[in-house]
């Protein structure tokens, strides 16, 4: 989508992700959806080519530490969250090689638990973060936002508030996949009704929200930029959900006798795959939120 508002020109797949200011003598200051959001302002392109302020760190893949942000918060509780799944997924893939503490399934009922109440802390930051973009550097021009912090909004016109919101609901109902495993004596059906189909509607909530990002990040509905931190974690979050996804439709529960060791199996790589993935691409939101 491509159209023109005086000296702006708007860009995105249905959504605006990105706003090209055309100012004088060339410039274009340029606002990407994605940078907005994450507080990175934008950018200013020359006829000598794109014009950034100084660093404000030397080595941003080193630099850990900015609580004051909410984007950090997001980037930690969600590397703690997937960091819980990947030790409890490998844990399940190849329990020779695991400690023995994870080797009872009440802890690794626990480990996935947290794990997705982490998940959940972060994608309502990650919300939050979505709804309190400030000045909408002309992406949205009809918006006006107002000046207090918001905890509830709705910006169905934002691309990455939409991923925001539909990853949360995704991990809430990890919750509630991960909360019902506590439950014991369940039969196939339960375990199907209580435990499968919030898993399987969480990973299709995150295949969704991965979709978006994805899409904002390319403005557009493919894009191959592997020079672009913020496409390496989008690709990664993608591959992380169809990791989750393949998971869960390899755990569905069948009736006695009908049950795979081999699908077994391949669940428990998959959520270990999903969660390695996710965790790097949490890891990459901080060298992200720290290059200019």
């Amino acid at each position: 989508m491509k159209n023109s508002h005086t000296n702006i020109s708007f860009f995105g797949p249905g959504y605006v992700t990105k706003a090209v200011h055309l100012l004088k003598d060339g410039v274009q200051k340029i606002a990407t959806s994605r940078r907005h959001r994450k507080g990175r302002g934008t950018l200013l392109v020359t006829p000598a080519g794109v014009k950034s302020p100084p660093p404000r760190f030397k080595y941003p893949w080193l630099h850990f530490w900015e609580p004051t942000r909410l984007t950090w918060w997001v980037a930690v509780l969600f590397i703690i969250g997937s960091a819980l799944f990947s030790v409890g997924g490998y844990a399940l893939t190849f329990p020779e090689d695991a400690p023995k503490a994870l080797s009872t399934g009440m802890t690794l009922d626990w480990i996935f638990f947290i794990g997705s109440l982490f998940f959940t802390s972060a994608a309502f930051c990650q919300f939050l973060e979505s709804m309190n973009a400030g000045d909408s550097e002309g992406l949205y021009a009809e918006e006006k936002l107002p000046d207090t912090f918001q905890w509830m909004a709705w910006h169905p016109q934002r691309i990455g508030y939409m991923a925001s919101l539909v990853q949360l609901i995704g991990t809430v109902m990890f919750n509630f996949n991960t909360g019902n495993a506590f439950i014991s004596d369940l039969n196939w059906i339960q375990q199907d009704v209580l435990i499968w189909t919030p898993n399987i509607i969480g990973c299709i909530c995150f295949l969704i929200a991965s979709r978006l990002a994805f899409m904002e990040v390319c403005h557009g509905y493919w894009g191959w930029q592997p020079d672009n931190i913020e496409w390496w974690i989008t690709v990664l979050n993608l591959l992380g959900s169809i990791g989750f996804m393949n998971s869960a439709l390899y755990s569905l529960a069948v009736p006695p006798g009908e049950s795979s060791a081999t699908f077994s199996w391949l669940a428990a790589f998959f959520t270990f795959q999903g969660g390695v993935c996710f965790f790097i691409a949490s890891y990459l939101l901080l060298p992200e939120m720290f290059s200019d």
